[in-house]
């Protein structure tokens, strides 16, 4: 299984782990830009078409809207919101209801490294809309028992579903609302006529097509830095038809009794990742599929992510995995189909 993978470098770091993915310039005059607010960070959209088309981004903000109506935990009008006060329910959203069966039946893949149904645990460590750290009586292994999708879930003759769950557990789809919001942006494009396209939502994106010269969109790689540092490029990576995700654990985390915890949670444990894979970063046919295997990926840590890849062979996806080595080094490996994709600066 490891001759699949590429040793690529090592040097002496801190808390070295990717950022999210971001398209490099130079565009050519014929690339259209429409760039936004949405979901608690910011969208844009780089596109070309031969029928000189100008997508109007009061249209984009109304879709994104949508979803943010639908999927965010922040809103308290939010149909998700809706779902996690009641026990009983009746949902006719459409994007509510595709985005859960889709993260119950990914989590039934992934062995339950997915877990969409993790929120109780994740506001008890502090990184839910309210925010602050966890309090030392909290009985974790109650919370544990409420994180599973064994509830009642009935389709209805009108499209709508019932679902009936016990008190206090909740859904969070912020493992993948937003590659969700993106392959939503990228369906509206290809309705348009639009073949050729860069979308991009809070650091999740997926490609089609090329730019005029035939050449696929080239993904910058953020260099790993703490949240308040200057961003810099660490890698490249020529994106054509596919998406692309990161999760890592050196941005959202806060330090308790000298203790650093991440917000990267183990479903099984019902505590923070400890292992040493700081970072990785998937291409995946959707965005939804990258951003939701990104959070598994560093969840299982580096070995379990390697033995998934050699297990589900027919899902289309490469890894670039960033593993502390030590207490200064790292290492990091490039899935077989990334060993030559991926520049590092």
């Amino acid at each position: 299984m490891q001759k699949a993978y590429k040793w690529m470098a090592g040097m002496a770091v801190v808390a070295l782990a990717l950022s999210a993915c971001r398209e490099m310039p130079p565009q050519e005059d014929d690339i259209q830009v429409v760039q936004g607010e949405a979901q608690g960070s910011t969208y844009t959209i780089k596109y070309r078409s031969d029928d000189d088309l100008r997508l109007a981004k009061t249209e984009v903000d109304s879709i994104l809207d949508a979803i943010d109506m639908s999927l965010s935990t922040w809103k308290e009008g939010s149909t998700i919101s809706r779902f996690n006060r009641e026990d009983t329910t009746v949902i006719e959203d459409a994007h509510f209801n595709h985005v859960f069966l889709w993260g119950r039946e990914f989590s039934a893949i992934t062995q339950g490294a997915f877990q969409p149904m993790i929120a109780p645990l994740v506001r008890a460590w502090g990184f839910g809309p309210e925010g602050g750290q966890i309090d030392d009586g909290v009985n974790l292994d109650s919370l544990r028992a409420l994180v599973h999708f064994d509830f009642m879930v009935d389709s209805l003759e009108d499209g709508s579903f019932r679902y009936g769950k016990s008190p206090g557990m909740q859904l969070d789809v912020n493992s993948y609302a937003q590659g969700y919001a993106v392959d939503v942006l990228v369906e509206y494009l290809e309705a348009k006529g639009i073949q050729h396209m860069m979308v991009e939502v809070g650091g999740e994106l997926a490609a089609r097509g090329h730019k005029a010269g035939g050449e696929g969109w080239r993904i910058g790689i953020d260099r790993p830095v703490e949240p308040d540092a200057v961003r810099e490029l660490l890698a490249a990576v020529v994106l054509q038809d596919a998406a692309m995700a990161t999760s890592g654990t050196y941005r959202k985390y806060y330090e308790k009794d000298g203790k650093r915890y991440a917000h990267a949670i183990d479903p099984t444990t019902g505590r923070p990742v400890e292992h040493n894979l700081l970072s990785v970063t998937v291409m995946a046919p959707t965005a939804m599929e990258a951003d939701a295997l990104a959070t598994a990926f560093l969840v299982m840590g580096e070995g379990a992510t390697l033995d998934f890849l050699e297990a589900h062979p027919d899902m289309e996806v490469e890894v670039y995995l960033i593993s502390a080595e030590g207490e200064d080094d790292f290492r990091t490996y490039a899935s077989t189909g990334w060993e030559e994709a991926v520049e590092e600066f």
